[in-house]
């Protein structure tokens, strides 16, 4: 008896292990902003009930979930030396299963994955299949190129929320230019990570942005790329009448741009960035809502 509830316990601790390492609120985020793009901006002319009561739709956002959470096992299978370096309490979780365990879940997760969105489409599976691929290199390759790593998790972290205009064949070029805004914010994003894990990017050879031009010079990029954030806000504006939504994220992104001067620049500290942090997935949250905001008939 007493073993059973001894292996029922480890079982336990290993399912939130996984959920720890695959960053399930993450994924909720991500399946959130799906449904939020197929109600209010690639089926203007239906009524919610339509659009939710379309099977597909849920398949695809399903696979959307297992492609993604294959691609952190994977990322934390390969960053595991380096993640006991720079933040050895939050891989308390990833030291209690095995690296083989992680990898088997990889493979499960992206069978999962791809089979359900074979169900969906073909045009799902093949988007998917590449999708998981472009995850892998990530996190097999790309994490020790400068500035390749950067963009590569940028696009891959955009990628899946355009996979909603793929399924309905429609993108609209609002969307698009938002898209382009979230991704420069991502990046900067990348780049302060990069900043945070400067120790062990140096010890174990990762080629970052950060381990190449060094933590001062990084800043200075984080700052110069939310100011470039800005000009995809200013199309919006002039060019569609977006005046809440741009004003909105603008005010943001000068927030934004304040504090990394006066915590990053200035005082850079771990807990800085940790404040820093926070504001960044705050913003991605915001930036997620507003997406509603965007007229779908403007292309």
């Amino acid at each position: 008896m007493a073993s059973t509830k001894r292996q029922k316990r480890l079982v336990l601790i290993k399912v939130f292990a996984l959920l720890s390492i695959v960053r399930w609120l993450n994924i909720l985020l991500t399946i959130f902003a799906q449904y939020l793009a197929a109600v209010f901006i690639l089926n203007p002319s239906k009524n919610y009930f339509d659009v939710l009561s379309n099977p597909k739709l849920h398949l695809m956002t399903f696979a959307s979930a297992f492609i993604i959470a294959g691609g952190y096992i994977i990322n934390s299978f390969y960053d595991l030396e380096k993640d006991l370096v720079n933040r050895p309490e939050k891989t308390l979780f990833g030291r209690i299963v095995s690296r083989q365990f992680c990898l088997n879940c990889y493979f499960l997760f992206n069978t999962i994955g791809l089979a359900i969105a074979s169900l969906a489409s073909w045009r799902m599976f093949l988007f998917y299949f590449l999708f998981s691929v472009g995850l892998w290199a990530y996190s097999h390759k790309f994490q020790k190129i400068p500035y390749i790593r950067e963009i590569t998790a940028s696009l891959l972290s955009v990628t899946s929320f355009f996979s909603i205009g793929i399924f309905y064949k429609y993108i609209t070029w609002p969307l698009f230019i938002y898209g382009c805004f979230a991704m420069l914010i991502i990046f900067s994003r990348e780049i302060l990570k990069g900043i945070e894990a400067y120790k062990g990017d140096t010890i174990f050879g990762y080629g970052t942005l950060t381990t190449w031009l060094g933590k001062r010079k990084s800043t200075v990029v984080i700052f110069i790329i939310n100011t470039l954030a800005i000009i995809p806000l200013l199309i919006l504006f002039q060019g569609y009448n977006l005046f809440i939504l741009s004003s909105t994220l603008l005010l943001l992104t000068i927030s934004l741009n304040v504090l990394v001067y006066l915590k990053l620049y200035h005082h850079e500290n771990e807990r800085n960035i940790q404040i820093i942090h926070t504001f960044y997935k705050i913003f991605l949250v915001i930036i997620i809502c507003l997406v509603v905001l965007i007229p779908a008939y403007q292309k």
